[in-house]
């Protein structure tokens, strides 16, 4: 025993030695060891460093020394005895991403079992595996867990814009908008679909840079609010406000503000023509406000006071090139509950949720990948794992219902009567008082149809 202690020890003291960042993962995956070239990288010590939990999710939960450990957390296989490599990134202090090339050894005990993960890092540069362009073909699970992580990344600094996932003009339009709204402090208007994220980008608005520095919030139902109740609310708010830094301003974040009732439009325009009234407003609509008050339906002047930046949100169909890092997005989402961890999905099964319409946008695509991942029973999400209505959506993809065609009662009755005036006619040989026999009606009325109808 005290042999294999010592041996252990030695081990221990050669991997501490080691240049390359070297750290191992218990089968909890709890980091259980960190070497010093490990830690300096990380910029943070041993000790903090030990103990932590790994989650295999894109590493946005605002806690640091957390998402340090799900970036290092081994990909599922890993602990299946697979022999598995990974492509860790982290935020340096200069803002910039380091990239390394993780090579991870599944360490088992005589049965079999895996009771860790040892995992050695190398410098990205020279090895072709850490480069984009040695994924061909269709994006593999752990790519898109990368593209994940890197989006996060780049989005941190300085704005926590990371659950504003993808890479498609539309979306980037919309951060490009963000980063302006926090920038200027007025008046913003959301617009977008049902599911679209609309209060999220509203409230990253609001906390800017610094989350932690950001003033008094209050979010309002504008569909529940009444003139007299939205008063009292916002009297009341001014009160806890008062201390509210300039630079900070306090908000309002007005929900499905295209709701109001005519008595709440007013009180809130009553708020804005005092000249003390200094809240800011962000307010999501489904429709432009502008829009709805040339229709009549919202009141001109608080449109344009509520409307002074507008940010549209896309729906899915406008970004479907950013489907497969939102199923990671939300893959990584379960994972970070911390109970099945799941690599990603296979072709099949990401090529099946991609070919979906998405009508009910963001929030379905979310729930429908959280279902799925607990259906999954190995690291990868298959076809097989797809829940019914998926499936149910698919077929009925197949068998699209037939049109239904439309008739043009006058143009089919007035078919109809010359078809029938013409048989009398050509029965007749040509006599229109026989022909008016023939079908009933008087021969003035034979005459005057067969010349209206050009049978003559």
């Amino acid at each position: 025993m005290a042999r294999e202690r010592a041996i252990a020890n030695q081990l221990a003291k050669l991997l501490g030695a080691s240049k390359l960042p070297i750290y191992a993962v218990d089968d909890r995956r709890r980091i259980v060891f960190c070497n010093a070239s490990c830690a300096d990288w990380l910029g943070v010590t041993v000790e903090e460093l030990i103990g932590q939990r790994c989650d295999y999710d894109s590493a946005d939960s605002g806690d640091r020394l957390a998402d340090l450990a799900a970036r290092l957390c081994p990909p599922p296989e890993a602990f299946l005895g697979q022999p598995s490599m990974l492509r860790i990134q982290i935020l340096g202090g200069t803002g910039h991403a380091v990239l390394r090339v993780a090579e991870c050894i599944s360490l088992s005990e005589t049965e079999g079992d895996t009771v860790g993960v040892l995992v050695v890092l190398r410098d990205a540069e020279h090895d072709p595996a850490a480069t984009d362009q040695h994924v061909a073909g269709a994006e593999t699970s752990r790519h898109l867990h990368l593209r994940l992580q890197r989006l996060v990344c780049e989005q941190r600094m300085p704005y926590r814009l990371e659950r504003l996932v993808g890479q498609s003009f539309a979306i980037q339009l919309v951060r490009e908008q963000v980063h302006v709204a926090i920038e200027t402090p007025t008046n913003v208007q959301i617009t977008g679909s049902a599911g679209s994220g609309r209060e999220h980008i509203g409230r990253t608005i609001h906390g800017g840079k610094q989350p932690e520095l950001a003033g008094p919030l209050m979010p309002l139902a504008c569909n529940l609010l009444d003139g007299e109740l939205l008063q009292a609310t916002i009297v009341a708010f001014l009160h806890r406000a008062t201390a509210a830094d300039p630079a900070h301003p306090a908000t309002l974040l007005l929900l499905e503000a295209d709701q109001l009732n005519a008595a709440a439009q007013a009180e809130l325009l009553a708020f804005f023509r005092v000249p003390t009234f200094g809240l800011r407003t962000i307010a999501t609509t489904r429709r432009p406000l502008v829009q709805l008050a040339d229709e009549g339906a919202f009141l001109s002047e608080l449109a344009y006071r509520l409307s002074t930046i507008t940010i549209e949100l896309p729906t899915l169909d406008q970004r479907r090139e950013d489907l497969p890092l939102l199923c990671q997005r939300f893959l990584a989402d379960f994972n970070a509950r911390g109970e099945k961890q799941l690599s990603g999905f296979t072709t099949g099964a990401l090529d099946h949720l991609c070919s979906l319409p998405w009508r009910g946008d963001v929030g379905e695509l979310a729930e429908v990948v959280r279902e799925t991942c607990e259906r999954a029973d190995g690291p990868l999400v298959t076809e097989a794992d797809l829940s019914r209505r998926v499936k149910l959506v698919t077929s009925a993809m197949k068998h699209p219902t037939p049109a239904t065609e439309t008739i043009k009662l006058d143009e089919f009755l007035l078919d109809v009567e010359k078809e029938l005036l013409g048989r009398a006619l050509r029965s007749a040989k040509g006599n229109k008082a026989e022909a008016a026999r023939l079908l009933g009606i008087s021969r003035a009325r034979v005459i005057r149809r067969a010349a209206q109808l050009g049978l003559e």
